[in-house]
């Protein structure tokens, strides 16, 4: 599996498995190598440059903004896909999957149909990936849409805190978490606070 766009350095947002998130550009992801490389231009960062190895990962967000009619209208399999942390991201599945050795790569259409995703899925991430006959109605704290794996987080100084609701305010204006997972995680770092 190849880069999603070969030779040309496109923006990515890296969510890792203690539920930090980083921006960079890439020139390309290749899930059959057991890592990836960030460049950071981020001129406010000592960082220039990250070398992620794919365990550490939770999923990458290759593009992201809102779904053309024609995917909308294509919405396919329904699907869930649980995460080792506990979270699960449900959504249509827009074509099929593209295995590689490390991980999986799809594209995804959030249940409301508002909104389309290319994720990079490495499988040290991945607990399963369900196909559903319809949409769970149980409970919130039952089907895994509470962000639990944030509360064991943000036990983490003040500091951290303050500068996570920053970085949540700058994802949000990019468009590279949705309104919804923004006032999620909002909320949960005001209650620690």
């Amino acid at each position: 599996m190849g880069s999603p766009q070969a030779g040309k350095a496109t923006t990515v947002t890296v969510r890792f498995m203690d539920d930090e998130i980083m921006e960079g550009r890439v020139g390309g992801i290749d899930l059959d190598q057991p890592n990836i490389e960030l460049e950071m231009p981020d001129e406010g960062s000592n960082n220039e440059r990250a070398l992620i190895p794919l365990p550490s990962i939770k999923r990458i967000t290759l593009s992201a903004g809102p779904p053309t009619t024609d995917e909308q209208a294509r919405a396919g399999k329904k699907v869930a896909i649980r995460f080792q942390d506990g979270e699960v991201l449900r959504g249509y599945l827009d074509g099929e999957l593209r295995h590689a050795s490390h991980g999986v790569t799809m594209r995804l259409l959030t249940v409301e149909k508002d909104r389309i995703e290319t994720l990079g899925i490495p499988y040290t991430a991945l607990k399963a990936l369900f196909y559903l006959k319809t949409w769970d109605t149980r409970p919130m704290e039952f089907d895994g849409t509470k962000d639990r794996h944030v509360s064991k987080r943000l036990s983490s100084p003040l500091v951290d805190l303050i500068s996570n609701m920053g970085q949540l305010e700058k994802l949000r204006k990019r468009g590279a978490i949705t309104e919804g997972e923004f006032q999620r995680k909002r909320r949960k770092i005001l209650d620690n606070i």
